[in-house]
């Protein structure tokens, strides 16, 4: 039975790929028309990324 917990890494890497997808997501819709469905896929990307990003930084700080 393993004490260690999981590492960090995947953590942020998910976080880091999240964070581009929103960019990468908000780039591609400058210049047209804001939607409802946009603005709720940029907030919810955000959301995403804020969350895992969290998630990493606690983890990383159980492992210390």
């Amino acid at each position: 039975m393993t004490t260690h917990t999981r590492s960090t890494i995947p953590a942020f890497v998910i976080a880091g790929l999240s964070l581009v997808l929103a960019v990468v997501t908000g780039i591609e819709w400058l210049g047209k028309p804001l939607r409802m469905v946009n603005l709720l896929t940029i907030i919810g990307l955000s959301m995403t990324t804020g969350v895992t990003w969290t998630q990493a930084v606690w983890r990383a700080r159980q492992e210390r």
